[in-house]
C-alpha cells in the first residue's frame, strides 16, 4: 500500500506540473490592428480549427526567404480551417514600412502590428521567423519552432529534411501528439526595451499608473458612473487588475478607438498609447503593487447630477421611466413638448441622465409645426431632425465657431431612449439643458448622413460590404462625424472624395460598437468642396462569432429596433455662406445637427 501511494502521490506531482504546462502555454485573448487597418481578434476566429503566426521583421533575411514556404503551406491547408498571420513586433518598424516590406517581398499575408509588444510578449516571442500555431478555441500555445530546416544563418538548403510546421499542422489536425524534438527556429532577435526598463525600474502605482488611470478610465469608473466599478484607490485597481488587462490586450477599453494611423486628429481621442499600455500591463504582471505616497485616485471627486456647462436657458423632465431588473427593452419613443411662443437659436445641448448605468443613449428628434406626422410609426427612420444626442462618451453636443440651429415656435420634441438592465430595478427622470444664443449667431449649422437603408443582411455572414455616399452640394465645413449602426456593426470608414479626383480617409472606426456611440469632433472643420462624395464604408456581422448577435441564423433588413440593423454615417457641417439671414430669406429648416432618421 506504501508503493501505491508513493505512485499515487508522484502520479499527482506529475498531473500537476502537466497541468502547470498546459496553463502557462494559454496566452488568452487579443486583437490586434493589421498593415491596413483591419481589427483582428483571436476569438473571433474560433471557428477556425488553428491559427497560424509567423513572426515578421523588416529586413531580416531569413524571414524574406521563409515567406514563399510559408505560402505554399498555406495554400495546402486554405480548405482545412487555417487562418495564416504575421506578427510584427519590431520597435523599428511601423505601418508604412511594413506596408512597404509587403509590397516589395509580396507578403499576401494579414501583418498584425504590435506596436506595444505585449502580444509578442504573451507568446514568449524572442526572434523573428518563429512559428506559433494556435489552438483558437482554448487560445492554447500547441506548436512553437521553424517552418523546417532549410533555412539558417547565412546558409540555406536547396530542400528541406524535416517539414516541422506541416507535421504539427497534421498532429494538431489530426488530434495526435506534436512531433518531438522541434529545434528553435534560426531568426533575427528583437528588442524589448519597455520590457527591460520596466524590470530595471519598475513603473510605481502614484507617480505612473493613478495618472494614466485618472486620463483614461476614471471619468467612466468613478462612484455612479457607467463602468461598472469605481476606481476610488489603490486596492479597487489591484483587485480589478487582471481583467483590465484583458479588456486593454482585446481593446475593448477605453472605448471608441480608431485608427491612429490614417484620418483627421480629433478632439478627445480615445486610447492609450504604446508607452502608457506597456506601463499598465507590465504593473499588472508585476502584481499591480501599491507604494507608500498618497492615493491620487482618493483625492479626486465627480458631480454627475449636474450640468457641465452651467446653467441651461432651458430644462426638460423626461417623465420617469420604470426600468425592470433583467430583460432586453425595445426603444422608447416619448415626446416633450417644449411650448415654444417664439424663434430661438439654440447653441448646446447637455443631458444629465436619471440613472447613468441603465441609460443606454437619447436621440432627440424635433417636430416643427409644419411636420405633426413624425413618430414612433415609422419604419423607415424618418423621425425628424436632430438636435443632438446622449451616449456613454458622447456629451455634451456644442455648436462651435458661432454657430447655431434655429427652433422654431410651436416645435416640439420626440425623444428616442434606449435602456439595458442591470440585474436591479430603477427609475430614470433624464434632464435635458438647452442653451440658447443671445442673438442670432454668425453662422447656420447644418448636417445630414451617409447612409444606406435598404439592405439585405444574409444569415451567418461575417463581414458583409454596406456602403453610403452623401453628395455635398455646396462648399461646405465638416465639423463632427458619427458612425451609428446596431449590434451587428463591425467597422466603418467615412471617405472623402473630392472633385479634383483625389479622396482621403477622413475616419475609421476598425472596431465598432453598438454600446458607445460617440461623435467624433475634428480637432479643425475640414473643406468639402461643392461636388465632394462623402462615402461612409464598412461591414456588417451577422455570424455566431460576434457575441452581440441576437440570432445568427435570421437575415436582417434596416428597422427602428436593435433587433434590425442600420447603416448610417451622420455628419454635422456648415455650408460657407449659410447665415441666420439667408436661412429667414429663404424660409428653411435645415437639419440641425446631422443625426436626422438614426
Amino acid at each position: 500500500m506504501k508503493g501505491f501511494a508513493v505512485i499515487a502521490l508522484a502520479m499527482a506531482v506529475l498531473m500537476g506540473q502537466l497541468a502547470q504546462a498546459a496553463e502557462s502555454q494559454r496566452i488568452g485573448d487579443f486583437a490586434l490592428l493589421d498593415q491596413t487597418g483591419k481589427h483582428h481578434k483571436l476569438s473571433w476566429y474560433g471557428d477556425q480549427k488553428a491559427i497560424v503566426i509567423f513572426v515578421q521583421g523588416n529586413g531580416c533575411p531569413i524571414v524574406r526567404n521563409s515567406v514563399p514556404q510559408l505560402r505554399r503551406i498555406r495554400d495546402q491547408y486554405a480548405d482545412q480551417g487555417v487562418q495564416f498571420f504575421m506578427l510584427n513586433p519590431q520597435p523599428q518598424d511601423n505601418r508604412a514600412s511594413i506596408v512597404a516590406e509587403a509590397n516589395d517581398f509580396s507578403f499576401d499575408f494579414p501583418i498584425l502590428i504590435d506596436e506595444t509588444q505585449l502580444i509578442a510578449e504573451s507568446l514568449g516571442v524572442d526572434r523573428t521567423s518563429e512559428v506559433f500555431i494556435l489552438n483558437p478555441q482554448t487560445q492554447e500555445i500547441v506548436y512553437r519552432g521553424p517552418i523546417d530546416d532549410r533555412l539558417h544563418y547565412e546558409t540555406q538548403k536547396a530542400e528541406a529534411d524535416n517539414h516541422y510546421l506541416r507535421d504539427a499542422l497534421d498532429a494538431h489536425l489530426a488530434g495526435t501528439p506534436m512531433p518531438a524534438n522541434v529545434p528553435e527556429a534560426p531568426g533575427c532577435l528583437i528588442t524589448f526595451a519597455a520590457k527591460e526598463a520596466h524590470e530595471k525600474t519598475p513603473p510605481t502605482y502614484s507617480a505612473d499608473i493613478a495618472p494614466i488611470l485618472e486620463q483614461h478610465c476614471v471619468k467612466c469608473h468613478h462612484v455612479g458612473g457607467i463602468g461598472p466599478w469605481a476606481m476610488t484607490e489603490h486596492a479597487m485597481v489591484r483587485g480589478w487588475s487582471r481583467m483590465m488587462k484583458e479588456v486593454l490586450l482585446t481593446r475593448r477599453m477605453p472605448p471608441g478607438q480608431l485608427d491612429p494611423h490614417v484620418g483627421r486628429p480629433v478632439q478627445e481621442a480615445a486610447g492609450l498609447s504604446a508607452e502608457q499600455l506597456q506601463t499598465l500591463v507590465h504593473w499588472i504582471d508585476a502584481g499591480a503593487p501599491g507604494d507608500d505616497q498618497p492615493d491620487p485616485l482618493k483625492a479626486l471627486a465627480f458631480s454627475d447630477a449636474t450640468f457641465s456647462l452651467g446653467e441651461p436657458d432651458i430644462v426638460l423632465t423626461v417623465p420617469a421611466q420604470e426600468i425592470p431588473a433583467t430583460g432586453v427593452i425595445d426603444y422608447r419613443y416619448v415626446p416633450v413638448p417644449l411650448n415654444l411662443d417664439e424663434d430661438i437659436w439654440l447653441r448646446a445641448v447637455e443631458y444629465v441622465p436619471g440613472d447613468r448605468k441603465v441609460l443606454h443613449h437619447v436621440i432627440t428628434y424635433l417636430s416643427s409645426p409644419a411636420d405633426r406626422t413624425a413618430g414612433a410609426g415609422s419604419d423607415d427612420g424618418a423621425l425628424g431632425d436632430s438636435i443632438g444626442g446622449f451616449a456613454p462618451g458622447r456629451q455634451p453636443d456644442i455648436w462651435r465657431d458661432d454657430s447655431g440651429a434655429l427652433i422654431r415656435a410651436g416645435s416640439s420634441l420626440l425623444l428616442q431612449m434606449h435602456y439595458t438592465t442591470t440585474g436591479k430595478a430603477t427609475v430614470d427622470e433624464t434632464q435635458i439643458g438647452i442653451y440658447l444664443h443671445d442673438k442670432p449667431p454668425k453662422y447656420v449649422m447644418s448636417g445630414g448622413s451617409a447612409g444606406q437603408r435598404r439592405f439585405l443582411i444574409p444569415p451567418n455572414a461575417k463581414e458583409h460590404p454596406l456602403e453610403g455616399v452623401q453628395e455635398i452640394e455646396r462648399d461646405a465645413l465638416l465639423y463632427s462625424l458619427m458612425p451609428h449602426m446596431h449590434y451587428r456593426g463591425k467597422h466603418m470608414k467615412y471617405i472623402a472624395e473630392y472633385p479634383d479626383g483625389t479622396s482621403e480617409v477622413l475616419l475609421s472606426v476598425p472596431k465598432y460598437d453598438f454600446n458607445w456611440q460617440f461623435n467624433y469632433q475634428l480637432e479643425e472643420p475640414v473643406l468639402l468642396p461643392a461636388g465632394t462624395r462623402l462615402i461612409a464604408r464598412g461591414a456588417m456581422d451577422n455570424s455566431d462569432r460576434n457575441p452581440y448577435n441576437p440570432n445568427p441564423n435570421m437575415p436582417v433588413r434596416f428597422g427602428l429596433q436593435t433587433m434590425h440593423e442600420m447603416f448610417f454615417g451622420f455628419t454635422t457641417y456648415r455650408y460657407v455662406g449659410d447665415t441666420p439671414e439667408s436661412l429667414m430669406a429663404t424660409r428653411k429648416t435645415p437639419i440641425v445637427s446631422g443625426q436626422g432618421g438614426r
